[in-house]
C-alpha cells in the first residue's frame, strides 16, 4: 500500500447521507474528509410506502457530490451502503438503479443484523472496557437499532425497531401518540425475552446517535457543537434525565436558538421521546457518547481487506 492511499465509506441513512474518507499511513488510519448532509430520504413516504421523488432527487444530488469528492481525492476503494430507509420501502430497486445511473455509485442495501455488527465494530474501543452487560443504541431517522451484549457470556441480541426521529411524528399523525408510545413500550418490553442475563443489574450503554450527542453538548453547556469535546464522554442516566427535563421546559424558539440544536430541534424532540422509553425499560447506569458509526467500521474493513489482498 502506498503512503496516503485513501479509502471511503458512504452511509445512506433515513435522514442523512454520510461520507467518510480515510487514509492509512504506517498502520494508522486517520480521517481526511467527513461529511454528513441531511436529505430526509424516508420523509413523506407515499401511502404505498414508496420514496418521495423530491427526496430521491435531493439524495442523489448529495451522492453526486460524494462521488465527485471520491474521484477528486483519488480514493482507491469505496463502499456505499443503505440501511432502514431502503429496507422499509417497496421500491428500493428503483432508487439503487437511479443512484447508479446518475452518480456511478453502487449501493448495497444491508440487513439490520449487518448494521448491528458494523455498529458494534465501530464502538469496539468502548465495548472492550465494559465488564458488565451493555447496550448500544442508535436512534436513526427511520429506525432505532439496539444491540445488547454480554461479553463474558459471549452473547449478543440485536433488534431493529421501525421508529426513528423522522417517522415518529408521521406515525403519530397517522395513528396517535398513545398508539405509538404503547407500541414502542411493547417492542422494548419484549426485547430481553431471549437474553439470559440478570436485567436488574445496571447497564453501561453506548449512544451513537445525534440525540445523545446533542444532549451531551447541552449538558456540557458548549457554545457550539464540538465533536472533540463529546467523543467518549460518559453521562450518568441522571445527567441525561436532568438535561431532558431542562430541554422539555423550553419552547421551540428557545431550542432553535441553541447552537448545539438549531434547525434539528424537532428531530431532537422526537429522539428524546424514544430515548425516554429506552431509559425507562433498560437498567442503564451510564451512557458513553460517541459519533462513531457504520462508516467508521466500514472504512476500517475496506482498508484491512485491501491490505490483505495486496499482501
Amino acid at each position: 500500500m502506498k503512503k496516503n492511499d485513501k479509502f471511503a465509506a458512504i452511509d445512506i441513512g433515513s435522514h442523512n447521507c454520510r461520507l467518510l474518507i480515510s487514509e492509512r499511513d504506517q498502520g494508522i488510519t486517520k480521517s481526511v474528509f467527513n461529511s454528513s448532509i441531511p436529505t430526509n430520504l424516508i420523509k413523506n413516504l407515499s401511502y404505498n410506502n414508496e420514496f418521495n421523488y423530491k427526496n430521491i432527487k435531493k439524495t442523489i444530488e448529495c451522492l453526486n457530490f460524494f462521488s465527485k469528492k471520491i474521484k477528486s481525492m483519488d480514493v482507491k476503494k469505496y463502499k456505499c451502503i443503505a440501511t432502514e430507509a431502503c429496507r422499509s420501502v417497496i421500491n428500493p430497486e428503483y432508487f439503487v438503479k437511479e443512484v447508479k445511473s446518475q452518480t456511478g455509485l453502487k449501493v448495497e442495501i444491508i440487513e439490520s443484523i449487518e448494521e448491528a455488527r458494523l455498529s458494534m465494530k465501530s464502538c469496539s474501543t468502548y465495548i472492550s472496557k465494559i465488564k458488565k452487560p451493555g447496550l448500544i443504541f442508535d436512534i436513526g431517522g427511520g429506525s432505532t437499532e439496539l444491540s445488547c451484549f454480554n461479553i463474558k457470556a459471549n452473547e449478543i441480541v440485536t433488534k431493529s425497531i421501525s421508529y426513528g426521529v423522522i417517522n415518529f411524528s408521521e406515525k403519530c399523525d397517522i395513528f396517535s401518540s398513545k398508539y405509538v408510545t404503547d407500541d414502542l413500550n411493547r417492542h422494548f418490553s419484549n426485547y430481553f425475552q431471549n437474553f439470559k442475563i440478570n436485567t436488574d443489574k445496571k447497564f453501561i450503554a453506548i449512544g451513537s446517535c445525534s440525540t445523545v450527542t446533542s444532549l451531551c453538548c447541552v449538558f456540557l453547556n458548549l457554545p457550539f457543537y464540538n465533536p472533540k469535546k463529546i467523543e467518549g464522554y460518559e453521562m450518568s442516566s441522571n445527567d441525561v434525565e436532568r438535561t431532558i427535563n431542562f430541554l422539555e421546559k423550553q419552547n421551540d424558539k428557545e431550542l432553535q436558538k441553541n447552537a448545539c440544536i438549531g434547525e434539528r430541534y424537532m428531530l431532537l424532540k422526537n429522539g428524546i421521546k424514544i430515548l425516554k422509553i429506552i431509559l425507562k425499560k433498560f437498567p442503564i447506569e451510564n451512557i458513553i457518547v460517541t459519533q462513531k458509526g457504520l462508516r467508521d467500521a466500514l472504512t476500517e474493513e475496506i482498508i484491512l481487506n485491501y491490505e490483505k489482498n495486496k499482501s
